[in-house]
């Protein structure tokens, strides 16, 4: 999925045409405007900068702010509380373990 940006200065649709890691949180993108008689090209940062929702495979080296919708003292007791099951998921950096077992569509 394509991160959609516009020219600053047309407002013409921007297309990414590259990007670069800058950290395991922020990436730079290299925009170019689609407006050929404006030709901005110009260079934005995406950054993470709030969870959501909590990881269940957490990184303890990768230290992202919470939503303050986020009900910490609830969520604590939860964890306190809740039994442990068996499971543990793929950390090999895989996907898709859910769909492995999913049968073939069927034709038409």
């Amino acid at each position: 999925m394509a991160i959609m940006m516009h020219c600053p200065h047309c407002r013409s649709v921007a297309i990414a045409r590259s990007s670069n890691v800058l950290t395991v949180t922020s990436r730079d993108l290299f925009y170019q405007c689609s407006n050929v008689a404006c030709g901005h090209t110009f260079r934005a940062v995406l950054e993470v900068n709030c969870t959501i929702s909590p990881s269940a495979t957490p990184d303890p080296r990768v230290i992202i702010p919470m939503s303050r919708h986020i009900r910490r003292a609830l969520l604590g007791e939860q964890l306190q509380r809740m039994p442990q099951s068996d499971y543990a998921p793929d950390t090999t950096g895989q996907t898709g373990e859910l769909f492995d077992a999913m049968p073939e569509p069927r034709p038409g």
